[in-house]
């Protein structure tokens, strides 16, 4: 439970940061079409908040099972589930025909799943049930990752700390 709410803060961390990112960037018309018109930058921003989730996984326990790892994204699932059900009983079948926060009924589920959307919005993909899906479950994706590769590193560093002790014996 505690990497669930870790990784709940981390993502609010992550939403905050890329709703700064994208408010810089859309001060001035110029900058917006430099950005958003070239692909390079498009993917420097994608890889910018998957290496966020990634770094900020890096800070979750690893003294749980390691059977949860990929479960440590529940919490914003369960909160994605939450919000979409609250867009769908406001909007009901309409909710995919408006953009993403054009209504306040999606407004907390588009604020919620920020990261992931302003990607899917950079790189024209479409606004459905699959990738509002999609978008809550990559930071449990992101974090499991990061975890497991976290725990690979402390375990072979573990094993050379007792090779090197058992060669001084």
């Amino acid at each position: 439970m505690k990497n669930n709410v870790r990784g709940l803060v981390f993502h609010l961390f992550v939403i905050i940061i890329v709703f700064l990112i994208s408010l810089l960037i859309n001060l001035n018309e110029t900058v917006v079409k430099v950005v958003y018109g070239n692909i390079v930058f498009k993917v420097i921003l994608s890889l910018f908040i998957i290496i966020l989730y990634y770094n900020f996984g890096k800070a979750m326990s690893k003294r749980s099972s390691r059977k949860l790892d990929f479960f440590t994204g529940n919490i914003i699932f369960c909160i994605a589930i939450v919000l979409f059900m609250f867009a769908f009983v406001g909007l009901g079948a309409d909710l995919f025909k408006f953009e993403v926060s054009g209504s306040m009924w999606k407004f907390p589920l588009d604020l919620f799943l920020m990261p992931e959307l302003y990607i899917y919005q950079m790189f024209n993909i479409g606004y459905n049930i699959f990738s509002i899906f999609f978008a809550a479950i990559i930071p449990g994706i992101i974090y499991g990752i990061s975890i497991k590769r976290s725990r690979a590193k402390i375990l072979k560093k573990k094993r050379l700390m007792k090779q090197r002790q058992n060669r001084r014996r």
